[in-house]
């Protein structure tokens, strides 16, 4: 029984459903480009909304990425700098956001009169339990393990066993929450899929979407070259080491895609048979982006040692629809995480905080369709003591203290593949890039949070005691690529 609302009572402000998902790429949509994915749903939000086409992640790994995307600042001013492995007691038990209480991106729209849920993946800490901000939620504690199977989550912080495909029972669990929002209240539920994220393989998928991708050719995916910065096998399991493996990783993929893609058209569905679609922003996005091949490694930012900011890692889908947003628009100016958060807040006429720092400005006028007017196409990023900035030509990775350091043209290289930073004649370049990187975090880093403080920093996961201890100096010493 779908509930429909009274027009009496249909909120004044929009209701909001942010889905957040895990490792999707924005390469890996049909309506980015994509010519063998099966993307219908997210392709309808993009043809009645607004798609962003260079939309990015300013840390390309899960934790931070979120945190960023929640709060609406950097990493250095949270101080989440690694994905959390909250299997751990004294990293899952850690309020890492504890420093953002109040200002979260669920807590400023409770405090404006949302009814707010969570369905599916947080990864910022606590997972165990509701997090602040939160009225209703179904969360997954803990490591996040197969795509497919027996899994303990949490339902408002009682633990519940269930069996069966994740992205069916987070997407069941949503769709539960909107039925049962009071209709006095607009709402704001984050749907938090995991499927794009490993395991890859082919077997860890709905078996019916896997065959559909039985003879793909993967045409869009880049011939298979090991990049010499890539993990070894010994660190990194998830690297296929045969053609076949290569193959069950991308149907895998793939069909992860697809099932988060009918998940989203089932929500959809929900919200247009109780009568809340047309007041409801749907928004679709994901942490950071995923290569599975691309510039020769698989997965994200932590793929590759040093660390890494490649294009594929931090490019992210950014779709909006609904009440207020221009049909058949495409953005083409840079965005990030913190101006999606500054837009939720726009879209839904809250005040920014006047008290607190933000690196982000609302593109808010862009899904109205209007022009973005005085906008910067630069973007900043981060991961530890790595920091980047992008122009719309360049690209600097800068890794504290003493490098490697890469420098990529984007126009005459955009696959990232001729490293410019040992190059006499680019020192120029070089030395006003990292004034805008140094400037930029000058002024939105908190000393004792910021990642060039790493080594006195909480760790995330097992790999950052390594990490502390001299991996970074290690790879200082690794021959880079030309």
């Amino acid at each position: 029984m779908f509930k429909t609302r009274h027009p009496n009572v249909t909120p004044t402000r929009p209701n909001i459903v942010l889905f957040l998902t895990d490792d999707h790429g924005a390469w890996a949509n049909r309506c980015y480009g994509n010519s063998e994915i099966r993307t219908p749903h997210l392709d309808a939000l993009a043809s009645r909304g607004v798609r962003f086409d260079h939309a990015f992640t300013p840390t390309p790994v899960c934790s931070p990425a979120r945190a960023c995307l929640l709060t609406g600042r950097t990493a250095s001013q949270v101080g989440i700098h690694d994905w959390l492995q909250e299997s751990i007691p004294d990293i899952g038990q850690r309020d890492w956001l504890a420093s953002e209480t109040g200002f979260t991106l669920p807590e400023l729209l409770h405090g404006a009169g949302y009814h707010t849920g969570l369905s599916g993946k947080w990864h910022v800490g606590q997972s165990y339990d509701t997090p602040r901000g939160f009225d209703w939620c179904f969360g997954m504690p803990g490591a996040q393990r197969v795509h497919d199977g027996t899994y303990t989550y949490h339902l408002n912080g009682t633990p519940v066993t269930l069996t069966g495909n994740k992205t069916a029972l987070i997407t069941d669990h949503a769709i539960e929450f909107l039925h049962a929002a009071p209709s006095d209240k607009p709402f704001f539920l984050n749907v938090g899929y995991i499927a794009t994220h490993s395991p890859y393989e082919d077997t860890a998928h709905d078996a019916a979407v896997v065959e559909t991708y039985r003879d793909a050719t993967f045409t869009d995916v880049p011939a298979y070259t090991p990049h010499p910065r890539a993990k070894d096998e010994a660190v990194d399991p998830g690297k296929p080491t045969t053609p076949a493996e290569r193959l069950s990783r991308l149907r895998g993929y793939y069909a992860g895609v697809t099932e988060i893609d009918h998940a989203v058209g089932r929500i959809v569905a929900s919200l247009r048979e109780s009568n809340q679609l047309d007041n409801t922003i749907i928004l679709y996005t994901s942490d950071h982006g995923c290569a599975l091949g691309h510039h020769g490694f698989w997965g994200k930012g932590n793929s590759t040692r040093p660390l890494n900011m490649y294009e594929t890692s931090l490019r992210v889908p950014l779709i909006w629809s609904g009440p207020g947003v221009a049909p058949g628009v495409e953005v083409n100016q840079c965005v990030d995480h913190y101006d999606t958060f500054q837009s939720v807040l726009g879209m839904t006429g809250i005040d920014t905080p006047t008290n607190r720092d933000y690196p982000g400005t609302s593109y808010a006028a862009a899904l109205r369709g209007q022009p973005l007017v005085d906008w910067s196409d630069t973007r900043f990023g981060e991961y530890g003591d790595l920091r980047m900035v992008r122009t719309p030509r360049h690209k600097l990775v800068w890794r504290y203290p003493n490098g490697p350091h890469d420098l990529f043209d984007l126009d005459t290289d955009p696959g990232e593949a001729r490293n410019l930073s040992t190059d006499p004649g680019q020192a120029g370049l070089i030395d006003a890039l990292k004034h805008q990187i140094d400037t930029f975090y000058a002024r939105h880093e908190v000393a004792e949070r910021s990642g060039l403080n790493v080594k006195n920093l909480p760790r995330h996961n097992e790999a950052s005691e390594a990490w502390r201890d001299g991996l970074r100096e290690r790879a200082q010493n690794e021959t880079r690529p030309k």
